[in-house]
């Protein structure tokens, strides 16, 4: 039996830190719901592979604003639906399927 549970309550801000090891579909889905989400937003031990940098490169098309360091990626969001781009825009997504799922 499915139940749908509908949310109507605003969720305040959260400023917690959580800590997990590098992963790339973790890594390639924080970075997509940071591209989302209002104010900056920081991930350490973010994984360096070919997808996540594909991805990184794919938001930054699309008008985000990413601060990639050594030890930590930080990304500026605007909010739901705000990425900025022209008509007939290609983005290089590699073999992300994770990737290619989400960003539609």
């Amino acid at each position: 039996m499915n139940k749908i549970i509908y949310i109507n309550k605003k969720i305040n801000n959260f400023k917690k830190k959580i800590t997990v090891e590098g992963d790339k579909s973790l890594s390639i889905r924080w970075a997509l719901l940071a591209s989302q989400a209002f104010g900056k937003s920081r991930a350490y031990n973010l994984l360096n592979s070919e997808d996540v940098l594909n991805t990184l490169s794919c938001l930054k098309k699309l008008g985000v604003k990413i601060n990639l360091k050594k030890n930590y990626c930080e990304i500026a969001g605007n909010g739901i639906n705000s990425f900025n781009y022209k008509k007939n825009l290609t983005l290089n997504l590699g073999n992300s399927g994770t990737l290619g799922r989400l960003i539609l």
